[in-house]
């Protein structure tokens, strides 16, 4: 590998004053002069930093527990809440009863699609009726302590759905904190 080349300048740099001119000179110029260079050394990586040495079992932080486990089954809870949602979303059933099962995000999602369902109904003259509902399957996953992940297949005339909810533990009950009806 060839060394870099530096080129130096025939006059060095000197300081001027703001209201100097710029000075040339008309006398003859010399060429600049071109020198090769060695490139620096590498700098030495710092040295990595030791282990933590652990810490003796008394002076550790109290393990994390999971909130107290609800009475009712997050599968049922969850069957529960995607046919009331469905009925909700079909005019049957008032949306503020699902007010404490649902976090505010997930209230003001439904809010927004029970609006767009009510007023495609006034347009099509549609009175609200209950739905005809079958639940179908219903799974149940637990990805962490506190948390249920549940999918909710549910059976309507000449149509099923999937109702995704994911459940968490708040305040001794389950809440949904997302909803999405497939």
């Amino acid at each position: 590998m060839t060394p870099p080349l530096a080129l130096l300048s025939p006059e060095p740099d000197e300081p001027r004053g703001l209201d100097e001119p710029e000075r040339r000179t008309d006398g003859p110029h010399r060429p600049a002069e071109l020198f090769l260079v060695e490139p620096l050394p590498p700098e030495p990586l710092p040295p990595e930093p030791l282990p933590p040495e652990p810490l003796p079992p008394e002076s550790l932080p109290p393990e994390q527990t999971a909130p107290p486990e609800p009475e009712l089954d997050p599968g049922l809870a969850a069957e529960g809440l995607a046919r009331s949602v469905l009925e909700v979303l079909a005019g049957a059933r008032d949306l503020q009863q699902l007010t404490r099962w649902v976090t505010a995000e997930v209230h003001a999602v439904l809010r927004a699609r029970v609006q767009l369902s009510t007023r495609a109904r006034s347009v099509l003259a549609d009175r609200p009726i209950r739905p005809v509902l079958r639940i179908g399957t219903v799974t149940v996953a637990r990805p962490v302590p506190g948390v249920a992940e549940t999918v909710v297949v549910v059976h309507g005339r000449g149509r099923a759905r999937a109702v995704a909810i994911r459940l968490e533990i708040v305040c001794g009950r389950w809440q949904a904190s997302a909803l999405h009806i497939l």
